[in-house]
């Protein structure tokens, strides 16, 4: 167990490293994680998980991918945690939103958001019938787009009735939509699913779309937690 954890904490290092210097992933580095999921990559719910490692169900274009937690880092806002698939696509979530992604046709290579209030507020805020603005940044590739702003707009909504969310009931669940103010051809809105646990509200599904066809839908694995 003492050599799995070592391993795990190197391969996270390692991914850390390659996602912030912008290079290439390795075959090392995506056999190492099909270990860790321990079973055949195309039957993702079917697999036999590791009970020591946390998981997250990823759904982009009818594919289904199992993402691992490999790093989780401090933050004041709150820990943004890094997740990898077998197949080299990386993901970090902060406070459930996602703030960067690598590996993908699109990437938002990093978000920077700004007054964006804790979601134990912005529930607050919207049961009095107020949505929550707030200014993001990001940058995005290919094409080298960087410092995009948008203005978004987050608002309490009815449970939809097409998400992707699977293995619990939608309506189990407080839900929210944010879409980019001002433009209109701009993305896709996002949406999140929230569940209150040890007295805070945490995301336990979202939905982001990267571009005006590629859109990602993720969930925390199993379903139960």
């Amino acid at each position: 167990m003492i050599h799995h954890r070592f391993r795990l904490l190197s391969l996270c290092l390692a991914l850390t490293a390659l996602f912030l210097g912008g290079c290439g992933y390795t075959t090392p580095i995506t056999q190492t994680v099909r270990v860790a999921i321990r079973g055949p990559v195309q039957d993702v719910d079917a697999l036999k998980l590791n009970p020591d490692l946390r998981y997250l169900r990823v759904t982009v274009r009818g594919r289904v991918v199992l993402m691992v937690l490999g790093y989780v880092e401090p933050h004041a806002e709150g820990e943004i945690q890094t997740w990898y698939s077998s197949e080299g696509e990386l993901m970090r979530l902060q406070n459930g939103r996602l703030v960067a992604t690598a590996g993908l046709e699109t990437d938002w290579r990093a978000v920077r958001n700004s007054s964006l209030p804790a979601w134990k507020e912005v529930s607050r805020q919207n049961a009095a019938g107020a949505a929550t603005d707030y200014r993001r940044e990001r940058d995005e590739m290919p094409g080298y787009r960087f410092g995009i702003v948008e203005s978004v707009s987050l608002y309490a909504v009815a449970v939809p009735p097409n998400s992707k969310l699977v293995g619990v009931r939608a309506g189990d669940f407080r839900w929210f939509e944010e879409a980019v103010r001002g433009q209109a051809d701009g993305l896709p809105s996002a949406r999140y699913a929230l569940r209150v646990i040890d007295g805070e509200p945490r995301v336990i599904y979202g939905e982001q779309c990267l571009s005006l066809d590629l859109c990602l839908a993720w969930q925390t694995w199993p379903a139960a937690q």
